[in-house]
């Protein structure tokens, strides 16, 4: 009996019973084998080794092992000769209930896969005091049998200790025999942290089972024994369980620590992914700006967080979308806490993120700031085209309508000029604001000077202007850490995630988030690349007809496309408004929302955009190519038959009549004055008001907003803030993403690459992404595109 006392106290449990396991209480790994269903709860993964003994010795061949994964498990079952598989799958009925789970298992002997058994499961947590389970096992057979139980947890303890303790009982219910046998009843506690007791009693045999365990971050060892009426040992099991989520520590965390979050490279607003049938494959590293806000909020809450760490990356983003990053970065340090950036080189983009936010700022002795204002240059190739004898007819519908002057113009025009001044000076002035605000009473000089008299080369110059706090080496940067905030260590890799303890989610209100990123054509789109009409539209509706659903926020970043289809897309959003299903919609503005991306949201009920987003271009555009003269060059003869005087219109080997240039002005007028008549009823202004703002004219978010053709201003969290008040939502929100062709496996590969874009000098790379723009468009030549997108670095 020694020996056994010995095995309890070297293998602990996580406080699940192995020889009575109940079927409501259990969503550790052993759910996999007990009750399916509650691996959609979100603690099952992780690989696990279950062995036997007796008081002669431990059992060679008599083990289990688990290999589970967030919603799916195999299990390997030997004994003795024989060898038992299972596959068990799992899912949560979002959609018929909350915390309500469902699960299916497959299991067979040996070799025979064919004659196995079927069996399905639920389990059902209303509340964080109950849970509900049941397993229908041997299903569509005569010998199925029904196991029912129920868990309880005492609502007399503080939220704090609620889940410390949990009451069981379980039954068995045979359906051929109609035979109900008595309860199992358990008790399991875990009132000090990583120490598990509990106990059960079999009413039906009269036996006892007992445990004691302990569990470390990710490691949990296990030990149960079985007793009899006589309450002689008779059995045990232990098991050794890694989890992919850390547990509740006996020993305890690491605390008082700051993150090193990497953060560089593009941020995202939707990843792109290729499909291959039912999987989708995510090929890069890049993150999602809703990922890294979601981190953010995580390291907030997390109270063994000091602070977070940045170490020399670069982020590629709109400034819109580093205004939102600054907001959270706010967010986090009104809890207490602190944020520190390291670099051996800082763009001025991202210096401005640093400051705005940072406690302290450290630069390497021979590292520099290229901290020197804003600007955009554009090539134009009309004397190239001339040269290679191209033609480019550039239907305007104003002079500030600029998307096709790259092709049609020898340099920059007027009324171009005149709108990247003013949109450079809209930009301009959030960027040296965020500055100010972060680190005015540090700047020796005036911000302006400091930007007219940039890039900074000598780190020691960069101190002198106040710019950095410390000139430091990336090695020394963990003691000057531990001494400036008393903060014990830098963590490379940060836990995310950690077992859930209660049982019940908060009972939220549902709101559909639609993605609209890239070029807007028709048809299909591309998830993060394109925004198809037909794609969009049918999510719009999907949502709308949902009825789950309390409203509709639409994510925007699109500098427009085909003018037909932002109509068809404006329409669906106007139906929310006025169809069948009524629900209010709000877009979200990212780093640009303009021209057909401006037309898509104008009917919505409220826009929202960040300071910095770029938005407007109320205007229309047809680019209509000619390479008759190029032809001719390369001795390329053309003959045509047709029926019809118009017939061969567009034809890029003839040039245009006049009688058709006539024609297509007409289209860009009726196309201008049907944006016009759109954005003033959306807006509910005069069509004269909205012409005097619109003509092309491209303005930034604040400055769209002075002008009436935005709501507010903030991100993705004033969005929401908004949703609650216009759908009259009591409840906290949950956003529920809308997603086209929505797989059911999703890989992460993590191998990075590059668009074809990126590989294309800078100064270049206009030139291919407008033309990339006018092939997805083919035949469609009237659009609502925004001249250039200036990119900040």
């Amino acid at each position: 009996m020694k020996k056994v006392l010995l095995v309890l106290v070297l293998f602990g449990l996580t406080g699940t019973l192995l020889g009575y396991t109940s079927i409501a209480a259990t969503d550790n790994f052993m759910a996999a084998k007990i009750n399916p269903a509650a691996m959609g709860f979100g603690n099952s993964s992780g690989l696990a080794f279950l062995g036997n003994y007796d008081k002669d010795g431990f059992y060679e061949d008599w083990y289990s092992v688990f290999i589970n994964f967030d919603n799916s498990a195999f299990i390997i079952d030997k004994d003795g000769k024989n060898n038992y598989y299972k596959i068990a799958l799992a899912s949560e009925k979002t959609n018929l209930s909350k915390n309500l789970y469902s699960g299916f298992g497959w299991d067979w002997k040996n070799e025979y896969f064919k004659k196995g058994s079927f069996s399905a499961s639920l389990l059902y947590r209303p509340y964080d005091f109950l849970s509900v389970g049941a397993v229908a096992n041997e299903a569509f057979k005569p010998e199925t049998s029904f196991d029912l139980g129920i868990a309880v947890r005492p609502i007399i303890f503080s939220k704090k200790f609620s889940d410390r303790v949990t009451f069981s009982a379980d039954t068995n219910y045979d359906y051929k025999d109609s035979d109900w046998k008595k309860p199992v009843v358990g008790i399991q506690t875990e009132l000090v942290n990583g120490i598990q007791l509990g106990g059960a009693y079999d009413m039906e045999s009269e036996t006892f089972s007992a445990n004691f365990g302990i569990t470390f971050e990710n490691l949990g060892i296990g030990s149960l024994i079985d007793a009899d009426k006589d309450k002689e040992f008779t059995h045990g099991r232990y098991y050794v369980n890694i989890s992919e989520k850390s547990f509740r520590s006996f020993i305890g965390k690491d605390k008082n620590y700051f993150v090193d979050y990497k953060l560089q490279g593009n941020i995202l607003e939707k990843r792109q992914g290729r499909k291959f049938g039912p999987i989708t494959v995510y090929m890069g590293k890049e993150k999602t700006l809703s990922r890294i806000i979601e981190d953010i909020k995580k390291y907030k809450e997390d109270e063994n967080v000091t602070g977070l760490v940045f170490k020399s990356g670069n982020i590629s983003a709109s400034f819109a979308k580093i205004a939102e990053l600054k907001n959270a970065l706010l967010d986090f340090k009104t809890s207490g806490k602190y944020i520190v950036f390291y670099y051996e080189m800082i763009t001025g983009a991202n210096y401005t993120l640093a400051a705005s936010v940072a406690d302290e700022i450290y630069l390497n002795p021979l590292g520099m700031i290229d901290l020197k204002g804003l600007s955009v240059s554009v090539p134009y190739i009309k004397n190239l085209l001339d040269t290679l004898g191209v033609d480019v007819v550039n239907f305007r519908s104003h002079d500030y309508k600029t998307a096709g002057n790259i092709l049609s113009e020898e340099h920059m025009t007027e009324a171009e000029r005149e709108t990247y001044e003013y949109l450079l000076e809209g930009i301009y002035e959030e960027m040296t604001k965020m500055i100010v605000q972060g680190r005015g009473d540090k700047l020796t000089k005036s911000i302006d000077e400091i930007i007219d008299n940039g890039p900074y080369w000598k780190a020691e110059e960069s101190k002198d202007l106040g710019l950095i706090d410390e000139i430091i080496f990336e090695d020394e940067l963990e003691d000057a850490i531990k001494e400036k905030y008393a903060a014990k260590k830098i963590v490379d890799k940060y836990r995310k995630s950690t077992m859930r303890y209660d049982w019940s989610k908060e009972q939220k209100d549902k709101v559909a988030l639609i993605y609209a990123i890239g070029n807007i054509h028709s048809g299909n789109g591309v998830a993060g690349k394109s925004i198809g009409s037909e794609t969009t539209a049918k999510l719009i509706k999907k949502a709308r007809k949902d009825k789950r659903i309390k409203g509709i926020i639409i994510r925007v970043d699109s500098g427009g496309g085909s003018a037909l289809a932002s109509d068809i897309i404006a329409r669906e959003v106007e139906l929310c408004k006025t169809g069948k299903n009524k629900k209010p919609v709000i877009i979200s503005m990212s780093g640009v929302a303009a021209s057909g991306g401006y037309y898509i949201a104008t009917l919505a009920d409220e826009i929202i955009a960040q300071p910095a987003t770029i938005t407007g271009s109320i205007g229309v555009v047809g680019i209509f190519p000619c390479l008759e003269r190029l032809y001719s060059k390369i001795l390329i003869n053309w003959d045509t038959v047709k029926k019809g005087e118009r017939a061969d219109f567009g034809k890029i080997n003839r040039k245009m009549t006049e009688d058709e240039k006539q024609m297509v002005r007409k289209g860009i007028k009726h196309f201008y004055d049907r944006f016009i008549g759109i954005v003033a009823r959306g807006r509910n202004m005069d069509e004269d008001d909205v012409h005097k703002i619109a003509q092309g004219r491209v303005w930034t978010g604040k400055q769209a907003f002075d002008r009436g053709l935005v709501d507010a201003l903030g991100g993705m969290d004033i969005a929401v803030s908004e949703m609650k008040k216009l759908a009259h939502l009591k409840r906290e929100v949950e956003l529920i993403e809308f997603e086209q062709d929505k797989s059911s496996l999703t890989l992460n590969l993590g191998v990075g690459t590059k668009s074809t874009s990126s590989r294309i000098p800078e100064g270049l790379r206009s030139i291919y992404e407008l033309g990339e723009k006018l092939l997805q468009v083919e035949d469609d030549n009237i659009q609502m595109i925004l001249p250039l997108k200036p990119e900040f670095k």
